[in-house]
């Protein structure tokens, strides 16, 4: 099993994924340096970094992998000499939808770059899925509904209660992160008195 794990093919193919999704993070982290963060805070981390930049290489990673399947769909009904661009449309869709929340988190620093993103991670995650399953009958495995909602929900999660993103974007979260700052700064001013009269 685990020489299948590390063959040649696997290593190629991993590393045919890696440099792209790195390309495209470093890109978007490059562009996203530039735009100051809405709410910066003294000893709180923003910007788009860290398990941020995490979630933009995973984004990378689904592009490409939609991408390429979206390719070999088209490859192969070419080989039947009929194209159904419908077969391909939800494809061309979440590609478009990761592109443009990619967008909105190197350029934008707005507090809806959150909600959009969410909304974007839920209706190209689990459901569209479920919307292929029940709508349109097509035969959708139990784990791929569980792991688009493990991914979906885990990401919304982070969005809604990190603190990078939150001075990052400005959003309401960033209010209490303030008064935290504050007392931080107080007991640091305090701490700082306490050790120059104790020199005295």
């Amino acid at each position: 099993m685990s020489n299948e794990l590390f063959s040649a093919e696997v290593l190629i193919a991993l590393g045919i994924l890696a440099v792209p999704t790195a390309c495209i993070t470093y890109f978007i982290y490059a562009i996203a340096k530039v735009k100051p963060a809405a709410r910066p805070i003294v000893h709180f981390p923003h910007g788009v970094d860290g398990w941020l930049l995490v979630f933009v290489a995973t984004m990378a990673l689904s592009i490409i992998l939609t991408a390429f399947s979206a390719m070999n769909t088209l490859s192969a009904m070419n080989t039947q000499g009929h194209i159904y661009w419908a077969a391909i449309s939800p494809a061309i869709v979440t590609i478009g939808l990761y592109c443009y929340c990619l967008w909105l988190i190197a350029r934008k620093r707005e507090a809806f770059v959150v909600k959009h993103t969410i909304v974007i991670l839920w209706v190209v995650g689990p459901i569209s899925v479920l919307l292929l399953s029940l709508v349109f009958g097509v035969a959708v495995e139990t784990y791929a509904v569980l792991r688009s909602s493990v991914y979906a929900m885990l990401w919304t999660l982070y969005f809604l209660f990190s603190k990078r993103v939150a001075c990052t974007y400005g959003t309401k979260a960033v209010d209490s992160y303030v008064e935290v700052a504050l007392k931080m700064a107080q007991a640091q001013k305090e701490q700082k008195a306490k050790e120059d009269a104790s020199k005295k």
